[in-house]
């Protein structure tokens, strides 16, 4: 009986410890699933939050450039009630596509430009020619430009035309005037352009009948005509001088009070310069004229002193009296032109 107690408790015993069992791998089971899930769901928040983050982050920087381009077009409306047209064109020209106001905007620019370009042009014709420039010293500074030449817009056109008419009244007969920046690579300048002239002729006389004295004392008058309505007008941005005067196939430069005149070709091809009369080689601006027994100890001395030597000094002469640069800035500018290393030489011993 005792035995079979035993053997009945010994089954109870055994199946509890199975059932037991059972239980504690159905909750590691359990508890291991679990895990997987939480363990998903936190990645999946992970993710969530993320993308949350960038499209809010997105959402906010389109917000910030609506707000900006909402602000432009309101500073565009005022400059345009003030009358400042440049202004107003430039700031419409920002607003941004998804603004509601970016097709009005538009409209708006292709107006104002149109004002402006009356306003300057009636400016030019009533001979306001400071103010003229100033609006266009004032344009190129709202849009951060040194050159008017990088506007896109043509902003030159004003000053070209004051030219013209400074030209006109100064006796040359259907005048164009052209603008070149002027290579110089000195750190810190400002920009320099020169404008030059191309005419039929003076006072109905061609240039090539004048006496040089004659196209002399007209070069005169015109670059201080220019200078006194364009370049004082110009000089907080850049500085704008004449250059030479083209006609019928040659170019008449003046430095120094003296004259040179050059072909087509010559011009296009320094190389093929002959020296003239009047002391001078020609091949454009300022270039190659001869060094005077006074400021030239060498030049009498030597048969070395080459076309490029004479260049080089009239180069440096016209850099350092007409630019006001140092001597150690027209030494650079050479340089950078690429002149030998003797011709600079030369030409900052013989340079006064």
């Amino acid at each position: 009986m005792r035995h079979k107690i035993a053997g009945t408790v010994g089954a109870v015993l055994l199946c509890a410890a199975l059932l037991a069992g059972c239980s504690n791998g159905a909750s590691t089971a359990d508890s291991t699933a679990v895990s997987s899930v939480n363990s998903g769901s936190q990645q999946e928040t992970v993710d969530t939050t993320a993308t949350s983050e960038a499209i809010s982050k997105e959402e906010q920087e389109r917000k910030a450039a609506l707000e900006e381009s909402e602000r432009k077009f309101k500073s565009a409306e005022n400059y345009q009630e003030d009358g400042e047209y440049f202004k107003a064109y430039s700031l419409y020209q920002k607003v941004i596509e998804d603004d509601s106001n970016y097709t009005e905007a538009q409209k708006r620019a292709t107006e104002m430009l149109d004002l402006y370009w009356k306003q300057q042009d009636a400016l030019v014709e009533q001979g306001e020619y400071q103010t003229a420039i100033e609006n266009t010293a004032s344009a190129m500074s709202f849009m951060g430009l040194t050159s008017p030449l990088d506007s896109g817009i043509e902003l030159e056109k004003t000053i070209l035309q004051v030219a013209e008419k400074l030209a006109q009244s100064c006796g040359f007969s259907n005048p164009k005037a052209t603008m070149k920046i002027f290579p110089i690579t000195i750190t810190g300048s400002t920009p320099i352009f020169y404008i030059n002239i191309e005419c039929d002729n003076i006072n109905g006389k061609a240039l090539n009948s004048l006496a040089n004295d004659t196209i002399i004392k007209k070069y005169d008058e015109l670059s201080d005509k220019m200078n006194e309505s364009i370049f004082k007008a110009s000089m907080g941005f850049n500085s704008i001088l004449l250059g030479d005067i083209h006609s019928n196939g040659k170019w008449y430069s003046v430095f120094n009070e003296k004259l040179t005149v050059s072909t087509d070709e010559e011009r296009d091809n320094p190389s093929t310069s002959s020296t003239s009369n009047n002391g001078y080689s020609t091949g454009g601006p300022g270039v190659g004229k001869k060094p005077s027994k006074s400021n030239s100890s060498t030049s009498s001395s030597t048969n070395n002193i080459t076309q490029e030597h004479r260049n080089a000094l009239s180069k440096a002469e016209w850099y350092y009296h007409n630019l006001d640069l140092s001597k150690s800035q027209v030494r650079e500018q050479l340089e950078y032109e690429g002149y030998e290393k003797d011709a600079i030489d030369y030409a900052m011993k013989n340079l006064t």
